[in-house]
């Protein structure tokens, strides 16, 4: 929402300000969460959910404070002040926010359990006055008739000063009155009129508002319910809890329903001040990453570099005031990517495919342990890969493939047990795969063709059940293919083509019932073809040319769609119908 004020109101914007700071800081300060919060039993609870991402208790509560039972009936306070009408819907739990004291947050207002002159009290928080509407407006009066009411003399009224009438006297009986809007800060008007001082901005003609210490009250001829609240209790939550910061504590997020005899525990609302450094922190790293990778000249750079919030920038997304995703891909960026980019640590997705970005991988991306997705494919990158990758251990896909990375894969890869997918072909990758990588229990697919790759295919891979993909195309590995590769009972693909592989084709092979697709061709395999292989039913792609086979070729390989055998020279194993041979029998080596 909003809000413009007069320049008479400048001052007085300020000090609410100051006001607001000085009443919380001491608080977060002092009371780290799992203090000596209250906590209490709950008496009874309704639960409200109007979306899937909004869903909260408003309970009435019994606490124990210094030996006595002490009241704070939230369910009872909304429902005896206008309930959804007066409130909207609850979009936080009760927390604890300062010392002694309970609060929750509504779309429309907050409500606050607290003692007060030694008697602890239900009250709502006035949230207009917390927002720069401090004072009133004296010089502006009605002449309307309607109810006196506060200490400014301004009447709720069912007439507008102008004579519209609103209807403004009978929601504010309905609803609560004073007890949930507190007393009346201007009258009713339209903004803008001679002397007002409170302005929302810019509404359609006929519009009406009226001001009040806990709320604002519209008038809108063009709507069948024409009055209308403000949702002040957002805007209040925003202001108290910046750049969407209240999205790190739990109880701002959808809750489980309460039940009545339950222990409730509000949780203490704390350290609002280091995840505001913290948003400013992401900012510096954000700035560095521009300058490093030519953000001048990228394709789009909306609002970086300027004071609109972070989530703004074109590419990042905000999540609880952290940045958690980075998505700069086919965006033009050059130079090479800065160390500052460890300090992204709430990075959970970082994207960077398709740039021309150069130089090497910089170790502090390890640092990165949020990060579920990695993409810097197809770039320009040199170098080795990291071994602090490693240490990403939320990491599920990583995508490193067509650039000019060196060296070998390190084997401390092999520790990242939530990885599904890995992408480094078309790189100058060299030296063995690393054992290690067959301690990867929820790798799904593998891609490494098209390195420099030696050594033996080994055999720990055959212990990744969940693989469904593994292409080593175009190395230079050696050696048998291991027997255990039969192991991998849910594998679609295996591409193992132009390598120097010896030996004989593993009959375990014919364990892969899912196999699709089989690419042995162009290695130095030799002996005869397993006729466990005829028995993969659902082969569409078969690839054995290039290879030094003897023997005859089993009958059950005949059908697929797409196979090199009459290539082969070889005879078929059992006689088949000439018709169905000729149809079949088509060199598509590819």
């Amino acid at each position: 929402m909003a809000i413009s004020l007069t320049p008479v109101r400048v001052g007085a914007v300020l000090l609410a300000v100051l006001l607001v700071g000085a009443s919380t800081a001491p608080a977060l300060a002092e009371h780290p969460a799992g203090g000596d919060g209250l906590s209490g039993v709950v008496q009874r609870s309704a639960f409200t959910q109007p979306n899937e991402t909004l869903g909260h208790n408003i309970p009435d509560l019994t606490l124990s404070v210094d030996d006595a039972e002490v009241s704070c009936d939230f369910l009872t306070f909304y429902r005896a002040t206008g309930d959804v009408d007066r409130w909207g819907y609850a979009t936080s739990e009760v927390i604890t926010e300062r010392t002694g004291a309970l609060s929750q947050y509504y779309q429309r207002g907050i409500v606050d359990c607290q003692e007060r002159d030694g008697v602890w009290r239900m009250e709502r928080r006035l949230v207009w006055d917390h927002l720069g509407g401090l004072g009133a407006e004296p010089h502006l009066r009605s002449e309307q008739p309607g109810l006196p009411l506060g200490p400014w003399g301004h009447r709720v009224s069912n007439v507008a000063v102008d004579g519209t009438p609103t209807g403004f006297l009978d929601f504010f009986t309905a609803l609560g009155g004073l007890q949930a809007f507190g007393h009346p800060k201007s009258e009713a008007r339209p903004d803008g009129v001679p002397g007002a001082m409170f302005n929302l901005g810019s509404a359609a003609p006929g519009v009406i508002r009226q001001y009040f210490q806990a709320a604002v009250f519209e008038y809108r001829p063009d709507r069948p319910e024409r009055v209308h609240l403000r949702f002040l209790g957002d805007t209040a939550r925003n202001a108290r809890y910046p750049f969407d910061i209240h999205q790190a504590f739990e109880s701002f997020r959808a809750a489980e329903p309460l039940a009545g005899g339950q222990t409730f525990a509000p949780e203490e609302i704390s350290g609002v001040d280091a995840l505001v450094a913290q948003y400013y922190a992401d900012r510096d790293a954000l700035v560095a990453f521009f300058h490093a990778t030519g953000g001048s000249t990228w394709n789009r750079n909306d609002y970086w570099l300027s004071e609109a919030p972070l989530s703004a920038w074109y590419g990042v997304t905000i999540g609880a005031g952290r940045v958690v995703e980075l998505d700069l891909s086919q965006n033009q960026l050059s130079g090479q990517i800065p160390s500052d980019i460890g300090r992204l640590t709430g990075l959970t997705d970082l994207d960077l495919f398709g740039n021309q970005l150069t130089g090497a991988i910089p170790p502090a991306i390890g640092d990165l342990d949020k990060v579920t997705r990695l993409s810097l494919w197809a770039n320009q990158l040199s170098g080795s890969i990291p071994a602090e990758l490693g240490d990403m251990e939320s990491l599920a896909w990583v995508a490193l493939g067509i650039n000019e990375l060196t060296g070998e894969i390190p084997p401390e890869l092999g520790s990242l047990t939530t990885l599904t997918n890995m992408d480094f072909t078309l790189n100058q990758l060299s030296g063995p795969i690393p054992a290690e990588l067959g301690q990867l229990p929820n790798v799904v697919w593998i891609g490494l063709w098209s390195n420099q790759l030696s050594g033996p295919i080994p055999v720990d891979l055959g212990n990744l059940t969940g693989l469904t993909h593994l292409d080593l195309d175009h190395n230079h590995l050696s050696g048998p293919i291991p027997a255990e590769l039969g192991n991998l009972v849910n594998l679609d693909e295996l591409w193992l083509r132009h390598n120097h592989l010896s030996g004989a084709i593993p009959a375990e092979l014919g364990n892969l019932s899912r196999l699709t697709v089989l690419g042995l061709g162009h290695n130095q395999l030799t002996g005869e073809i397993p006729a466990e292989l005829g028995r993969l039913e659902n082969l569409v792609r078969v690839y054995l040319l290039g290879n030094q086979f003897s023997g005859c070729v089993p009958a059950g390989l005949v059908g697929i769609p797409r196979i090199d055998l009459d290539a082969l020279g070889l005879p078929l194993c059992e006689a088949a119908e000439p018709a169905d041979t000729e149809e079949s029998m088509v060199a598509t080596d590819a």
